[in-house]
């Protein structure tokens, strides 16, 4: 699309523009856009890719985001007071309050962190491309400054560097195309973040409903933190359902997508080094891997939330036959960030989600579900 094509041209301060283009998208009555997003997380040892679809309505201050892709569909309201972040067709919701001098909160194709506005510039003008009319686009390059945050604990998340291209509608002020390159220091190493916003459709001016910006309900509750996905959760709303995509990096830097396994049975491991269970249980599943590994079966080991060095360590002592991921390194979708350990997920060969059994009494269960794929757990 136009991102792609655009070429650096003469450089002119851009300090004006950003303002003036939010000005003209606020002046809109109603917009729609639909966009597709393209994600890398690239480290030492490898890089992960992902992609989703953002859908974004704003109207007379107001926007509601819709999220579609492998974590799951989310949702955020902006109501003009407060920003509401749920899962679709849940029934939980998180509050974030508005302070009174923070500027509004921006649907995240707009979403910009901390950008360095006396540093952006305008790179050139050319056609939008947009069928049906003759709108000049704007192609914007703006860094951002450098920050650092808590993340959990006492561990400290830095932004080293970074920078955005985006190229906007003069007359409407709407996105077109967008790339934003981080470079990232999480504590436990650093790692490179490219996001690239692309227009599918989009448009403006048409009537909406009001609800669409309408807070939660009174049906819904508010939490501080959404409900995670444990086995009885995992049973009620997957089971017998295709299983939510997964694409991840094993610790060696290989790619794993459970799309690639179908006409095996898979089973996921989610486990920790310090987990007693999990280690009791690692010598059956090894001797399950070796007799079936080769054959109808795939076994995918989680390390969930462990540093590199840890698991390495465990792993030269405890060596898996099996692929081991890292959580810590690796996007993981909604219904696979689990808290409860050991915990197992089957899927079935074409790809349904079959069960999902957590805790020191579901090896037994386990031994049952894989025993009705024809697979014998000593």
């Amino acid at each position: 699309m136009l991102f792609a094509a655009v070429q650096t041209g003469a450089q002119t301060p851009a300090g004006g523009v950003w303002g003036e283009l939010r000005a003209k998208r606020d002046g809109l009555t109603s917009l729609h856009q639909e966009f597709e997003v393209a994600q890398t997380y690239k480290t030492a040892h490898g890089s992960q890719s992902s992609k989703r679809q953002i859908v974004v309505d704003m109207a007379h201050g107001r926007w509601r985001e819709r999220t579609v892709g492998g974590s799951g569909n989310m949702i955020r309201i902006f109501d003009g007071q407060d920003l509401f972040r749920m899962e679709e067709d849940g029934n939980e919701y998180v509050r974030t309050k508005r302070q009174r001098k923070e500027e509004d909160p921006a649907p995240s194709p707009y979403s910009l962190d901390k950008p360095d506005w006396g540093k952006a510039v305008e790179l050139q003008r050319v056609p939008c491309g947009i069928p049906g009319s003759d709108h000049q686009c704007v192609v914007l390059d703006v860094p951002f400054k450098k920050w650092s945050r808590l993340a959990s604990g006492t561990a400290v998340t830095k932004m080293l560097g970074g920078s955005a291209r985006m190229v906007l509608d003069t007359v409407t002020g709407l996105l077109l195309s967008s790339r934003t390159v981080q470079a990232i220091d999480n504590g436990r190493g650093g790692y490179q973040s490219d996001i690239t916003y692309r227009l599918q459709r989009m448009s403006w001016g048409q009537p909406v409903e009001a609800s669409l910006f309408a807070p939660p309900s009174g049906e819904m509750r508010e939490v501080r933190e959404l409900q995670a996905w444990n086995a009885a959760r995992l049973k009620k709303q997957l089971a017998g359902k295709p299983a939510p995509e997964l694409a991840v990096n094993d610790i060696q830097g290989n790619p794993i997508a459970l799309s690639d396994l179908k006409g095996k049975t898979v089973l996921l491991d989610f486990w920790t080094t310090w987990c007693v269970y999990c280690r009791a249980n690692s010598p059956a599943l090894e001797k399950l891997y070796s007799k079936y590994g080769g054959k109808n079966l795939a076994i995918i080991g989680f390390s969930v939330s462990e540093e590199r060095d840890i698991v390495e360590r465990y792993l030269k002592a405890h060596p898996h036959g099996y692929p081991v991921v890292l959580t810590s390194e690796n996007e993981m979708p909604r219904p696979y960030q689990v808290h409860a350990f050991p915990t197992y997920m089957v899927i079935d060969p074409d790809g349904t989600f079959a069960a999902a059994v957590e805790g020191d009494q579901s090896f037994g269960e386990l031994r049952h579900m894989l025993k009705k794929a024809g697979l014998e757990l000593e």
